[in-house]
């Protein structure tokens, strides 16, 4: 009997996504500004999220003297264009939008500053800058 329900409970939990069907990406989270952030910031890591995947773009890994955040700062293209880069290290301060995705805080930078230099990313309302057209819009 045991041995029955623990079958009976993989069967159908296995059972939640018919063969055929697709299992939808996650959706990519909105800018909210009702969840604005300022804080100082190190950068602990970079990585670059391949188009056609959420949030696709350069990432920075941040510590704060209070969190570890993921920063999504825009499509690669944007700031290459730009002429911005950063590196292990850097201390910046980000404004934006702090939201939970995947497993843990995300924030989507509105404006990033480096040392004398400020790159403004989107409006008051989280509308990027940056061409429609590329991936990782939010």
């Amino acid at each position: 009997m045991r041995f029955r329900g623990v079958a009976l409970s993989i069967t159908l939990a296995a059972g939640l996504v018919a063969p055929g069907q697709t299992v939808k990406p996650p959706q990519e989270p909105r800018y909210d500004p009702t969840t604005i952030i300022e804080v100082l910031a190190t950068v602990t890591d970079l990585r670059e999220v391949p188009r056609g995947s959420p949030l696709a773009g350069v990432h920075l890994a941040v510590k704060t003297d209070k969190e570890a955040l993921d920063a999504y700062v825009a499509p690669a293209d944007f700031l290459k264009e730009m002429g911005v880069s950063f590196v292990k290290g850097d201390r910046i301060q980000i404004v934006g939008s702090k939201l939970k995705f995947g497993d843990g805080p995300l924030v989507l930078v509105r404006e990033v500053r480096k040392q004398n230099s400020t790159l403004y990313l989107r409006d008051q309302n989280g509308t990027p800058y940056w061409p429609s057209s590329e991936k990782g819009r939010t």
